[in-house]
């Protein structure tokens, strides 16, 4: 299946990591042109000349400014942008108190200014970009929107939620698709070998862990004009959880 993603210009954050490289090496396959944004210049320079990228930029996802910058930036780079993959986000640490009396504050506060308001400063930034041609964003959230017991965890990822909603809503009638993708437990090159976090990722309905490439996989389909009807929609990539239903 043609995707109609040649010659496209993406913007993906975090890129030089886990899912969102994952989502950039998959951009690159279909024939895109992609811009990885990060922190760190080392492991950026790497993850661009390893995918074929187009280039990199820097900026804290925190920072209006630099943001903002970095968009121009990529948008040079680009000569356009008609993607964007939001991935960039706070690692998640096993161990960390999750309960309402170990939950840090100021944690919390970072975790939604990088991965719901650094979302949406990307976003801000690269609409006038996207509205030149139509577009899609993809937004990597998480299925702790779904569940309770990490209270971090399921804020943030909630947030992710209502900002899609809301940009779907506002950039719809631009020709711009925005979409919110839950994955589960991943295996990323980060933990690839681990067989307990295997183990644990593969309790689904499939039996299956799933790895970032088949999260790319989505991310990229969504991305596509063959995805852009899911406009507004939220999909889990967990390998189906048995129990809930989700109307």
């Amino acid at each position: 299946m043609d995707l109609g993603l040649k010659g496209a210009g993406a913007l993906v954050t975090g890129g030089n990591r886990g899912i969102g490289r994952a989502s950039a090496a998959a951009l690159v396959r279909e024939g895109a042109q992609v811009v990885l944004l990060g922190r760190d210049v080392a492991s950026l320079e790497a993850a661009a000349a390893e995918l074929g990228a187009a280039g990199y930029v820097v900026a804290d996802t925190t920072d209006d400014h630099a943001v903002a910058a970095a968009v121009q930036r990529a948008a040079e780079l680009l000569g356009r942008i008609d993607v964007v993959v939001n991935c960039a986000a706070p690692r998640a640490l096993p161990g960390a108190p999750t309960g309402l009396a170990g939950t840090d504050t100021e944690e919390v506060l970072r975790n939604v200014d990088t991965k719901v308001l650094g979302y949406l400063r990307v976003v801000r930034a690269a609409a006038p970009f996207l509205r030149r041609a139509g577009g899609a964003v993809v937004n990597i959230s998480g299925v702790n929107a779904r569940t309770t017991g990490n209270i971090g965890g399921s804020v943030r990822n909630i947030g992710d939620v209502a900002l899609t909603k809301n940009l779907a809503d506002e950039l719809g009638p631009d020709g711009i698709s925005v979409t919110c993708v839950h994955p589960g437990l991943t295996v990323t090159e980060r933990n690839d070998g681990d067989a307990d976090y295997a183990r644990a990722a593969a309790v689904n309905a499939l039996g299956v862990a799933q790895s970032a490439a088949d999260v790319a996989d989505l991310v990229v389909f969504l991305a596509s004009p063959r995805g852009r009807v899911a406009n507004g929609a939220v999909i889990t990539a967990d390998g189906g959880r048995p129990g809930p239903i989700w109307a």
